[in-house]
């Protein structure tokens, strides 16, 4: 394991370690193991059929995409990779691990590496889109509920927002106007260069054009199935429209009902963008934390720790455990490439 992720574990631990000496403080392990039992679990079942579909919806993205690519494969392959994809983003810093381990597994079925790549950049394009449209909804919607965050999370909220933002507008500017983006990126490589001379400015230019050349392929897929890049933001709004549904049906398996629907979902949103871009493994910690001070007027006091604890569970840790199984099943029934796709060169094995 090296520096970086060193760091990213031992903050995570101590987000986690303080996140447990919060509730802790306030509840004993009694009092939350009761709370926890006295929820409706008939809510709790259905929010594991919500995952479900969230897999589900990014898998009908990939399903969609590969078609249009030419290589097409079996929508339980493409339910495979979303579960490859779930497991490994949320237990690698910044989910860095989920998309490699993807292209490897769709590399093992006989889909090359770069349409495995366009397939991971177009359904990383419409799920970003996705986030912005939910976030601006909501602030729009309910701007009110950033009071809810205070001070130090709306600052997260703030840099959230802003850093979605830049990214998406970097991939639809390398995405449709590749040349000038290639230009600004080249201009700002050659600044990083001056401040720091042992960088390797012909490796940099090198990858970056490799960059470039899947996203100039993705455009000409969307150029040639116009109906594709909607239909991959629908399904992007789909997915996150699940995992942030989650919080309100621990909300109603609570037996609560004074908020609105829209109004548990939307400060989901706004919780879920404040910690999304953190080098944490599943946001792990700062996500727990946030929810503690986001929801703390919905649920109360004394229901909002056992709340979070619920929709953590049902929302990452299950279905990490699932997705977990799901992978290793899939892994050790893999089989490598026929003969007559040896030349989609096989990636390495994504480490766990």
């Amino acid at each position: 394991m090296n520096k970086r992720n060193l760091i990213c574990v031992a903050v995570m631990i101590l987000l986690l370690g303080w996140t447990a000496h919060t509730i802790l403080k306030g509840q004993t392990p009694e009092e939350l193991a009761q709370a926890i039992l006295s929820a409706d679990w008939r809510f709790l079942l259905l929010g594991l059929g919500v995952m479900a579909l969230f897999i589900g919806f990014e898998a009908k993205s990939t399903h969609s995409i590969l078609r249009a690519l030419g290589s097409p494969q079996p929508f339980r392959k493409c339910y495979f990779y979303s579960c490859t994809g779930f497991f490994f983003s949320n237990i690698t810093p910044s989910a860095t691990g989920g998309q490699p381990a993807q292209v490897y597994y769709m590399n093992r079925d006989g889909v090359s590496v770069a349409n495995g790549t366009i397939d991971m950049l177009l359904v990383t394009i419409g799920y970003h889109t996705a986030i912005l449209t939910y976030g601006i909804l909501a602030l729009l919607t309910c701007g009110d509920l950033t009071e809810q965050l205070g001070g130090q999370v709306g600052f997260l909220l703030g840099v959230g927002f802003t850093i979605f933002v830049v990214l998406n507008v970097a991939m639809i500017l390398f995405l449709f106007l590749p040349n000038p983006a290639r230009r600004l990126c080249l201009l700002g490589l050659g600044i990083a260069v001056r401040v720091r001379p042992t960088l390797d400015r012909k490796r940099l230019e090198e990858k970056l054009d490799g960059y470039i050349g899947g996203y100039r392929q993705g455009a000409v897929v969307i150029r040639r199935t116009p109906g594709l890049l909607p239909k991959v933001f629908l399904c992007g709004l789909g997915q996150l429209g699940c995992t942030y549904l989650i919080p309100y049906l621990i909300y109603l398996a609570f037996g609560l009902g004074e908020a609105s629907l829209w109004q548990v979902f939307s400060l989901q949103v706004l919780c879920s963008i404040s910690v999304g871009y953190l080098p944490l493994p599943g946001a792990a910690g700062a996500a727990e934390n946030v929810f503690l001070r986001g929801f703390q007027a919905i649920f109360g006091l004394a229901l909002v720790a056992p709340a979070m604890i619920l929709s953590r569970t049902v929302s990452c840790y299950l279905v990490l455990v699932v997705t977990g199984i799901v992978t290793a099943v899939g892994h050790v029934h893999r089989r490598r490439p026929r003969p007559e796709q040896a030349d989609h060169p096989v990636p390495e094995e994504p480490a766990a």
